[in-house]
């Protein structure tokens, strides 16, 4: 099938448009983009081109309509044109972006950025003033009327955006993003633009002998790119989607027609700009191209480097007049990148935004980018390094390989993990020390970069390690606690010196309590407490306890923060009553605080009941470690960057401001190596805390480095087990409403939600797929059958499920799959799911009587957990069928408002044994 062409005979009279968005100026910290007003002009010209453009000048709509480096550009106004540009468009619609790109700290979520957005502290919305790629773009542009769609993203991150790349079943749709996911890009010049654009302005405007496709674009701009190097010199590879054939996107060009020169590719031997004032860039050749053709034709060379000069000097006189470049004179500060746990992040940020590093004009000096990461995910990142700089060529369908880029960030330059162990288990194997003090240096190529070997107990070769990991020295210290209800009976003199198992049994001595603690993936804190918790447990032990858990808050929570105020939201009073936390000490002091004291979390009521800690004497201390990390192959800076990290490293260590930022949060300051007894104006020596907390700590458990990598390498594969092997049956709505509401088939339709969350299942479980859509009295059609399965060949045979042109027969399909999980009871502690998934129209006309028959049912034992997936809005609404379901069951209800594909995987995870094997 030939390509579709805008200008040809049969699309000539259709409605085509390009909205280009180019975002220059930016509020706050972030800074500037002076090359996207290039990038808009190429842009303009590459698809307008007399010749070769496939538009014309009034198929454009451009933001911001007006240019100048201070026009503001507005998300709302961004998402109000791709709205209009969807529903009125019926031929190409061409979208490009360029500007800031942020994701999470997980590398999900893209958001593009706007002039005033900005990032805060809330973990679930982190982004404000963006629009999300998967949450507000993609959504918009998948039901667009047009022919084809082109979205082309010239941004930090922009191939993140392949993750979330969903186009409508049978809709033509391509995206071009700069980079690959994970991969960030250098600015740009303010005259000529980004390397990225400037590079497909040339293919789309110099094509010769035949029409330059989408297809002709992919192959040409990653040549183009190949001599390039993004940020911390990742390989610059632009990456791409395609659902359709092909699109063209110019013309061939004049074959008289002179080629523009090519941009030669920048110095790989220069350091990023740190401090200073800018002095003028003044690329003369590019003036002089500026001048009429007849003058220049005219010119000698001497004539043409006289005027070059002229040019050059007097624009370096008007700049020094003028007081320098705008934002008085500040070049962009040397960006360090600080990695922290999550339970670190609020406090570690305060500091790091109080940080007054200046230079001699007055300008700021180093920039400080926080950002958090699983405390696993952190460790398994900097096992393999190498990973980080050249990632693997392709991962499974699932996405379930190590992507540091993906799964943590950027490449750090300091780690603060919450203690020595997540440090420990980082190097463990190494044979070698990598602790140093402040000041001391030790490359990358020492035997600290060896923190990539293999964990114990495997064999498999490490990758290559490029990592360095320098131990200077903890920061701060909490203990870990347990914090018990004051209204709970337990004796005063456990309060200190045993182990947690002790604490915990004279805690169950004639009262209901429930254990919480946060995830052990996510936070250091919360694998510690893990590693005391199933010491003295059995396998049966920790199977039941981490199923009551899933059980009491069936999504667990992140962070220490997130789990106290999942308790404090008023919806879970039963279990806050009883329920005794894993957490460490200065997030119990902050919840203990009163209405109206500084330092009291925003999301704290009067709903959650006074603690009291409780310090087990078998669980570390947390003590903050500050650990300077070096890359083989970053030189270019190497001496700025290691002289600004040891300077912030001091400055934590030492400063007053510093310290307050930590201690007004709950932390103890560190005296001679050790925490420190709180001051008068610590949160922990608040009137609150006065019956609490203790001022003096016990000793809690060994040093956190000692010992600790392989049992709480234990520990983590316990956890990970403990919900395993598993039951999970699928229930597949395949009634011919799921293909005629387009859920059925193609990225985040229904069969490749349950393939995808297959991932999550390993060789011992249980599964199988029945699809509901069957003639009354008759039983679910087996899709896959229920035992054992390959998950090669069991995602294979959903790939190939058709619909059929029957109502699903949802009730009955729920009521089969249940007794085919209870069938064998006598395993009560083997976790059972059942996932239903539907357009909710069937689901919903389920007669009430019969609701509330399988609700009750829900309820039964032994357990099954009940998922339900709805893929139109409205099932799982408080009170609905499916979110009753979910609350009888301990499951939960998704639908179009949550990220599916995430919170399934998540949901089956919790069952499979797939990410433990």
């Amino acid at each position: 099938m030939p390509p579709y062409d805008a200008r040809g005979e049969g699309n000539r009279a259709k409605r085509h448009r390009a909205v280009l968005i180019g975002v220059e100026h930016y509020g706050g910290a972030r800074n500037d983009l002076p090359a996207v007003a290039a990038n808009l002009r190429l842009m303009r010209e590459a698809l307008t081109a007399g010749r070769t453009g496939v538009l014309g000048p009034d198929d454009l709509v451009e933001i911001p309509a007006s240019g100048g480096p201070g026009a503001t550009v507005d998300p709302l106004r961004v998402r109000a044109a791709l709205t209009e540009a969807r529903e009125e468009v019926t031929g190409l619609l061409v979208v490009y972006f360029a500007g800031h790109g942020i994701v999470r700290p997980d590398g999900s979520d893209l958001n593009l950025m706007f002039t005033d957005s900005r990032v805060t502290r809330d973990r679930h919305h982190p982004f404000v003033d963006t629009l999300s790629w998967r949450d507000d773009v993609m959504p918009v542009l998948r039901y667009a009327r047009a022919d084809w769609v082109v979205v082309i993203l010239d941004c930090c991150f922009a191939g993140n955006a392949l993750g979330a790349f969903g186009p409508a079943a049978g809709q033509n749709f391509a995206l071009l993003t700069a980079a690959e996911p994970g991969v960030e890009i250098p600015p740009g010049d303010p005259g000529g633009g980004t390397e990225f654009t400037a590079a497909l302005h040339r293919l789309l405007t110099t094509g010769e002998g035949e029409p330059v496709t989408f297809t002709r674009i992919v192959t040409g701009i990653r040549e183009a790119m190949a001599p390039y190097k993004a940020v911390d010199g990742h390989p610059w590879i632009p990456d791409e989607r395609r659902h359709g054939d092909d699109v063209v996107l110019a013309h061939a060009a004049d074959p008289g027609r002179p080629t523009p020169p090519e941009r030669p590719p920048p110095r790989q031997d220069g350091a990023r700009r740190t401090t200073g004032r800018r002095r003028p860039d003044l690329p003369a050749p590019a003036l002089l191209r500026r001048l009429p053709p007849a003058l220049v034709r005219r010119m000698t060379r001497t004539t043409a480097l006289v005027l070059a000069g002229a040019v050059a000097l007097a624009g370096a006189g008007a700049w020094y007049l003028l007081g320098g470049a705008r934002g008085g004179g500040c070049d962009s500060p040397l960006e360090l990148r600080v990695l922290t746990d999550p339970d670190l992040r609020p406090t570690v940020q305060k500091a790091a935004d109080a940080y007054p590093k200046r230079d001699g004009d007055g300008c700021r000096a180093v920039s400080i980018n926080v950002y958090d990461a699983k405390a696993t995910d952190a460790v398994a990142a900097f096992r393999s390094s190498s990973l980080w700089q050249e990632p693997p060529a392709a991962c499974p369908a699932s996405g379930d390989c190590l992507r540091p880029q993906r799964d943590v960030g950027a490449q750090p330059d300091v780690w603060i993990p919450a203690a020595g162990s997540a440090w420990q288990r980082a190097t463990a194997g190494t044979g070698g020390d990598t602790s140093a003090p402040a000041g001391t240096s030790t490359g990358p190529g020492t035997s600290a970069a060896a923190a990539t070997s293999t964990a114990p107990g495997t064999s498999a070769a490490a990758p290559r390690s490029v990592v360095g990991l320098h131990r200077m020295g903890s920061i701060a210290y909490t203990p870990m606690v347990l914090g018990v209800p004051d209204t709970m009976k337990l004796a005063q003199s456990m309060q200190t010196g045993d182990p947690l198992h002790a604490i915990i049994g004279g805690l169950e001595t004639g009262q209901a309590v429930r254990i919480l603690r946060p995830d052990p993936e996510d936070t250091e804190g919360a694998l510690l407490a893990t590693g005391a918790l199933y010491a003295a447990s059995s396998a049966g032990q920790v199977s039941t306890l981490e199923q009551g858990m899933a059980q009491d808050l069936p999504s667990l929570p992140s962070t220490a923060r997130e789990l106290m105020c999942a308790l404090a939201d008023g919806t879970h009073n039963a279990l806050e009553d009883q329920a005794a936390v894993l957490v460490p000490e200065q997030t119990l002091a902050q919840f203990n605080l009163s209405a109206g004291e500084p330092g009291r979390p925003s999301c704290a009521t009067e709903a959650l009941a006074h603690r009291v800690a409780h310090y087990p004497s078998d669980v570390p201390m947390l003590d903050l470690p500050f650990v300077r990390v070096t890359w083989a192959g970053a030189d270019r800076d190497a001496e700025a960057r290691a002289s600004a990290v040891e300077d912030f490293h001091h400055w934590l260590a030492t400063d007053p401001v510093a310290r307050k930022c930590f201690t007004d949060d709950g932390f103890r300051s560190v005296e001679k190596g050790g925490p420190a007894p709180p001051g008068e104006d610590s949160v922990l020596r608040s009137e609150d805390n006065a019956t609490a907390v203790r001022e003096r700590l016990p000793v809690t458990g060994t040093d956190a480095d000692t010992g600790a990598s392989a049992s709480l390498n234990a520990a983590l594969s316990r956890y990970r087990q403990a919900l395993g092997p598993g039951k999970v049956l699928y229930l597949l709505d395949n009634s011919t409403s799921m293909e005629d509401q387009r859920v059925w088939d193609g990225p985040g339709g229904a069969k490749e939600l349950v393939a995808r969350s297959m991932s999550s299942l390993g060789a011992r479980d249980s599964f199988g797929v029945r699809m509901t859509a069957v003639r009354p009295g008759e039983p679910p059609t087996e899709l896959v059958e229920f035992r054992q399965n390959d998950r090669a060949g069991a995602r294979k045979a959903v790939a190939g499920a058709r619909t059929a042109a029957l109502d699903a027969r949802i009730a009955e399909g729920l009521r089969g799959a249940l007794g085919t999980l209870r069938q064998d009871p006598a395993a009560g502690e083997q976790p059972r799911l059942l996932v239903l998934v539907t357009d909710g129209e069937d689901f919903e006309a389920v007669a009430k009587s019969e609701q509330e028959k399988l609700v009750a049912s829900a309820r039964l034992a032994p357990l099954v957990r009940i998922v339900t997936v709805s893929l139109r809005d409205g099932a799982c609404a408080a009170g609905r069928f499916g979110d009753r379901l979910a609350a009888a069951s301990g499951g939960r209800c998704l639908d179009p408002a949550d990220d599916i594909a995430v919170g399934l995987v998540a949901e089956v995870a919790k069952a499979g044994t797939g990410d433990a094997e």
